[in-house]
Parts: structure tokens; C-alpha cells; sequence
């Protein structure tokens, strides 16, 4: 192990700025991750907290009915906020792929290959999980501003507490530093296909076995709520937890095949390019707009919302409160969903051009124009970002339909805020992977060409 804390320095300085800017990216997500985990989680305890208090005589007791939609706001926004943290260590994991599998195949052992890249991440996790304490530090007046039950929050009731911060600086780094190691398989399996850019094998329609049975569990649970009394809503969060998550097992599956029929209809060099890039790694793909699709769910999820809210409650003051209370926070969640789905997809998008660094600039000296590789970087966002926006959707309204049937599509409400959340994530997750415009140039302009 005195070899791996020896090389780890030298390891990152090895990639140049390129490593740099790819760390930063990453500090930068895990920072966020934090952030928004801490107020999440924050919010939910606020809910526990006033759900402990004595009821007001003459007023009916809803508090469990808020904590148990504060928990399903948690599934909703720590599903893609994990997912966001697990994809910051493997940024960049294609150069970093390509510098391990250099040493393997110079006598490094697995267990050292693998002691460099949990050092790595460990630390860039570390670094992110100090700035995203911050960030929350620095939200915690901002989300004591959103009224709730007829009151705003104290900063107080959002605290996490102190160990709450102590747990988060030590799982932060574990995270990424599992993730980080888990992304090895290949370089430790063999380090000579890496080293010679062999494609990996394609992904089985297990995948899309795991996600049937996920969206599944929660319809079954969903259909079966009344027979379960006091455990439903326990049930219901949990198996929608176990549903949502299973979107990231089955969407770089169904890029796969987006790749493999965008091919066979290619008719143009940009379209057959970015065809062929969706089908070598539909992960990297997922890693760009998967933010957007679990997005998408949340908004296919919340699509019912105007529905519920068009009852009349002028003569319940109570009720008035509870249905005011509930358009905020899904305003609120579906805000934060496709903020957090922009900065994945930017981030992701910048880390996904450095990583074709040397495929970029040999197109370039053989003489494939500018204005091809601008245009195969943002088809190859485009062709995802609808297909998964769209399908993420539909998948919400289908799991949900135990639950609200065709209620969604009772209000015309419902239909034009899905619809227009989606328009408008769309165009703020492009907008997001645009910013990588000048990373591209950058990179053309740079004529040396690294081994690596």
C-alpha cells in the first residue's frame, strides 16, 4: 500500500490539466450531491419534528399524511442525487481506464490498481462533501422561507445536527471511493483490452427484467395498499424507492437500442457518428441526460397533482391549507429535480468530452471538419434527451396507475404542466450540455495529441 500513496500524487498529475479539470468536475458534483442531500433530508426531519407535536385542540391530525409525503419527496430527490454521486467518480474513468491499464500491463497488481483509484475518489469525495456542507449551510435560510401547514420553518427544524454532518463526511468518501472501485472490472479483468480500446460487451436484457420487476413491485403494493393498513405507506415509499431506482439499471439498456436503430438510419456522417458513439458506451450516454429521466419521472409522478388539488375546499380551511402546501412542494421538487438533471448533464457532458480528447483531435488532423464534430456532440445529447424525457414519463404514469388510474388525464391541467415541465427540462438540460461548446474547441485547438 506504500506504493499506492506514493503514486497516487504523481497518478494525478500524469493527466495534465485534462485531470484537473475533470477533478474539479467532480468536487463540483459531489459538492452539489451533498448539498441538496443535506437539505432534503433536513426537510423531512422539520416534518418529523412538527409531526411530534401535541395536535391544537379542534384541528384534525394530517401530520403523518405530511411526513409520509415528505418521504416520498426524499425517494423522488435522492434517487438521482445518489446517482449523480455515484456518476462524479467515474468522470473521467475512460483516461483514467487507459493510465491503470498501462500500469497493470507494466506489473502493477490489481490491489494497487484499485488502491489508486479509491484514493483518488476518496479524496475528491472528501473535498465535495466539505464544499456541499457549505452549500446546505448556505440554503438552510433560503428553504426556511417555503411555508408549510400554514408556517414557514426555523433554521432549527432544518438542521441535521452534528452527527448528521460527521455521518455525511464519511459517507460521501465511501461512496465514491465504491464507485470508483466498482468502475475498475475491466482494467483489473484485462487491462489489454483496455489498453487497446476494445469495445465491452454489450448489456443483456436482464436489464430490462430488473425493471419490469421493479415497476411491478410497486403496482403490485400499490394495488394491495388497502389490505396492508397501517404498513401502506411504509410499503408505498419503500417499493417506489425500489421502482425508481430501477430506471438507472434499464436506461443505458434502452440507449443501447436507441444507438443500434439510429445506425440503421443514418444518412448523414453526424447521424452515423453519433449513432456509433450512443452504441459503443450507452453508459456514458445514461451519465449525460439520465438526470433528465428521473426527472422526467418525478414530473410524470406529480403530472396528477391538479387533479387532486381541483376539489373545493372553500369551506375547509384545513383542506385549503393541505392542497396549497401540496402544489408547493411539488413545485419545489420538480425545481430541484431538473436543476440537479442541468448540472448532471453539464457536468457529465464536459467530463464526456475530455474523455474523447485523442479521439477528437486525431478526427480533427485527419481532417473531419469543426462544424461534424459540433454537430455528432450535440446529436448524440439530442437522440437521448428526447427518448428518455419522454419514455421516463410514460414508465411514471404507468407505475402509478393503481394508484390514480386515468386521473392525470381528467384535468387538462395535468396534461399541460407535464407537458411543459418537460419542454422545459429538456431545453434547460441541452442548454446545460452546451456549456462544454468551448471545452470542444479548446480540445481542437490543442495539436499535440497524448498517448493517453
Amino acid at each position: 500500500m506504500n506504493a499506492v500513496v506514493a503514486l497516487a500524487p504523481r497518478f494525478q498529475r500524469a493527466g495534465g490539466r485534462d485531470a484537473r479539470v475533470t477533478t474539479g468536475l467532480a468536487i463540483t458534483a459531489f459538492a452539489v450531491t451533498t448539498g441538496l442531500t443535506l437539505s432534503v433530508v433536513g426537510g423531512l426531519l422539520g416534518f418529523a419534528a412538527r409531526a411530534a407535536l401535541p395536535v391544537p385542540p379542534g384541528q384534525n391530525d394530517v401530520r403523518s399524511l405530511y411526513l409520509t409525503l415528505a418521504w416520498i419527496a426524499v425517494v423522488l430527490l435522492v434517487v438521482p442525487l445518489v446517482t449523480l454521486g455515484g456518476a462524479a467518480a467515474r468522470l473521467g474513468v475512460a483516461r483514467r481506464d487507459a493510465r491503470l491499464a498501462t500500469l497493470r500491463l507494466l506489473g502493477a497488481t490489481p490491489r494497487e490498481v484499485v488502491g489508486l483509484t479509491v484514493t483518488e475518489t476518496a479524496w475528491q469525495g472528501f473535498v465535495g462533501a466539505l464544499l456541499g456542507i457549505v452549500l446546505y449551510a448556505a440554503l438552510l435560510p433560503v428553504c426556511a422561507l417555503l411555508p408549510f401547514q400554514g408556517t414557514t420553518f426555523s433554521v432549527a427544524e432544518l438542521w441535521v445536527g452534528w452527527q448528521g454532518l460527521l455521518i455525511t463526511v464519511v459517507a460521501v468518501p465511501l461512496l465514491a471511493a465504491l464507485s470508483g472501485a466498482f468502475s475498475l472490472r475491466r482494467v483489473s479483468v484485462s487491462p489489454l483490452g483496455v489498453a487497446r480500446r476494445e469495445t465491452p460487451k454489450g448489456m443483456t436484457w436482464l436489464r430490462l427484467v430488473v425493471g419490469v420487476v421493479g415497476i411491478g413491485t410497486f403496482m403490485v403494493v400499490s394495488a394491495a395498499a388497502g389490505a396492508l393498513g397501517a404498513a401502506a405507506a411504509g410499503a408505498l415509499v419503500g417499493a417506489l424507492a425500489v421502482g425508481f431506482a430501477t430506471l438507472n439499471a434499464v436506461g443505458p439498456w434502452v440507449l443501447g437500442l436507441v444507438g443500434k436503430v439510429s445506425l440503421k438510419r443514418a444518412t448523414t456522417p453526424a447521424r452515423l457518428l453519433a449513432a456509433r458513439r450512443l452504441l459503443d458506451d450507452p453508459k456514458a450516454a445514461w451519465r449525460v441526460v439520465g438526470g433528465l429521466g428521473l426527472a422526467g419521472f418525478v414530473a410524470g409522478a406529480l403530472a396528477v397533482l391538479p387533479a387532486i388539488t381541483a376539489v373545493d375546499t372553500s369551506a375547509d380551511p384545513e383542506g385549503a391549507v393541505l392542497m396549497d402546501d401540496l402544489v408547493t412542494g411539488a413545485m419545489v421538487t420538480l425545481v430541484v429535480a431538473f436543476l440537479l438533471a442541468a448540472v448532471s448533464a453539464g457536468i457529465a457532458q464536459a467530463a464526456s468530452v475530455l474523455d474523447r480528447r485523442r479521439e477528437i483531435a486525431l478526427q480533427n488532423l485527419a481532417g473531419t471538419p469543426v462544424e461534424l464534430l459540433d454537430a455528432v456532440r450535440r446529436r448524440t445529447v439530442l437522440v437521448p434527451l428526447l427518448f428518455v424525457a419522454v419514455g421516463s414519463a410514460v414508465a411514471a404514469l404507468v407505475m402509478f396507475f393503481p394508484l390514480f388510474g386515468l386521473a392525470v388525464f381528467s384535468s387538462p391541467q395535468g396534461v399541460v404542466l407535464l407537458v411543459a415541465f418537460l419542454t422545459g427540462g429538456c431545453a434547460l438540460v441541452f442548454a446545460a450540455t452546451e456549456t462544454s461548446r468551448p471545452l470542444l474547441r479548446s480540445v481542437l485547438a490543442d495539436t499535440v495529441v497524448r498517448a493517453d
